[in-house]
């Protein structure tokens, strides 16, 4: 075979660059295709702008959306507050502590008074919007009171167990209500959906109270027993429960020195949930801590 032309040459690089162009064009117009919603599909929501909207104000370290997760710290922590309250008002202290260990927080306010489903499916989309922001691929998730309720609602109701890697409640009533509670919570509907023979409450307990791949570590107070269990029953693998006076006795010698609405502010209360978040599974049994510390 003969040598090739110089003119020759040339058509064969100029086919080949033609060729490739076109490739490159197809590629991108599939790509492009793929990526944008079909003519009968609805627009993808912007989970982020509406997980904005929803973030509490007034807490310093928190709800930066520009937050990246790093690789010992890889779940964004949300805290949800309870009933009659806000995210400035109940984690004034627990924010930016979290945020000192490293975590992405976020706060997280709802209209507590209204159904713990529809609580749930706001929570949903607060989910959805911090794991778009961060790029993580779970959460993990502090409540406190009520707000240890409505993350069990949202895993089990709204498909977001695959969503959350732990979930750490502080003073939750997991289990009932005694009629005293009962009646000073008043006629809000949670009220009632919190009652120990509602229909939600069947169904977040039975047949069990934990989602499968989900740690749970439950806090909680001796004098908060009298009123409703803080206590979640599971494999000690996946569930761990402690009283804070089961490790530091004279934290209840002194009246109203450690009391529900305080419990988010106490040093032992939050060492408890940032050894529950530092490694996979709840809150290990032989963890102990400092009892006096006073400066977290």
């Amino acid at each position: 075979m003969g040598q090739l032309r110089l003119g020759q040459i040339a058509v064969i690089i100029l086919c080949a660059v033609v060729g490739l162009a076109v490739l490159v064009f197809a590629a991108d117009t599939l790509v492009s295709r793929e990526a944008a919603p079909g003519p009968d599909e609805p627009p993808r929501a912007d989970r982020v702008a509406e997980a904005r909207r929803m973030a509490s104000e007034g807490l310093d370290e928190a709800n930066d959306f520009g937050c990246r997760p790093r690789e010992s710290t890889p779940y964004p922590v949300i805290l949800v507050h309870g009933a009659r309250s806000t995210g400035a008002v109940t984690w004034p202290v627990a924010a930016p502590y979290l945020s000192k260990q490293g975590y992405c927080v976020f706060a997280f306010d709802y209209g507590w008074s209204r159904s713990v489903r529809e609580s749930a499916q706001a929570l949903g989309i607060f989910v959805e919007g911090v794991l778009q922001a961060t790029g993580a691929g779970k959460v993990a998730i502090v409540g406190h009171s009520l707000g240890g309720i409505v993350p069990r609602a949202y895993m089990r109701f709204e498909d977001g167990a695959g969503k959350v890697a732990e979930l750490v409640t502080l003073g939750a009533p997991h289990h009932r209500l005694t009629g005293e509670l009962s009646e000073s919570c008043g006629r809000e509907t949670v009220c009632d959906e919190l009652r120990s023979d509602s229909d939600l409450m069947k169904a977040l307990n039975t047949p069990s109270m934990v989602e499968p791949g989900v740690s749970y570590t439950a806090l909680g107070l001796k004098a908060e027993q009298q009123a409703a269990s803080t206590f979640i029953e599971g494999p000690p693998e996946q569930v761990g429960n402690r009283l804070l006076q089961d490790d530091c006795p004279l934290k209840g010698l002194i009246e109203g020195a450690v009391g529900h609405n305080l419990e988010t502010l106490d040093p032992v209360m939050l060492s408890y949930v940032n050894k529950a978040l530092e490694a996979p599974g709840p809150l290990p049994e032989d963890y102990r801590p400092d009892c006096f510390a006073l400066i977290i």
